[in-house]
């Protein structure tokens, strides 16, 4: 059981009782978008947060981790020399040099995958892989938009 739902049990509260409150905030807000935040799978808009504080009776900052927060609503990673930032959320004061994207693969493909794959395909890191990955794909929008106005 994870931060959110132990939270939410010590306050007394159920699911439905949480998605009420956060209906206040986005009218989408339901059930399952209160079990999907507990399970993990995503993350409240930054419209959303504050309600998602106050029905679960604690600041963003005890409920997830900051790698978590940074990764809220496209917040830009804060450059190595850039200055500090209360809010992680907001992205204030930091320079926009680079975007954070979350994926999520399920465990048994994370699982499946050796531990040096990296070093055999010649990439340095997962984020110069994932840099090459995006190219690739450009590469292929591209050639398939330039094939769509041929046709």
């Amino acid at each position: 059981m994870n931060i959110l739902a132990t939270r939410r049990k010590e306050r007394g509260l159920t699911q439905p009782q949480v998605s009420a409150e956060l209906k206040a905030a986005d009218s989408r807000m339901d059930v399952g978008m209160v079990s999907r935040f507990e399970s993990g799978a995503c993350l409240p808009t930054r419209e959303v947060m504050p309600e998602v504080e106050k029905a679960y009776g604690a600041p963003r900052t005890e409920l997830w981790s900051w790698d978590e927060l940074d990764l809220l609503a496209g917040a830009p990673c804060k450059a190595a020399d850039g200055p500090e930032e209360d809010d992680p959320v907001k992205g204030h004061g930091r320079k926009e040099t680079r975007f954070r994207k979350c994926y999520r693969i399920p465990r048994e493909f994370a699982s499946s995958i050796p531990n040096d794959v990296l070093d055999v395909c010649g990439y340095s890191s997962w984020q110069s892989w994932h840099d090459a990955a995006l190219r690739r794909l450009l590469g292929e929008y591209a050639a398939r938009k330039k094939a769509r106005r041929s046709a």
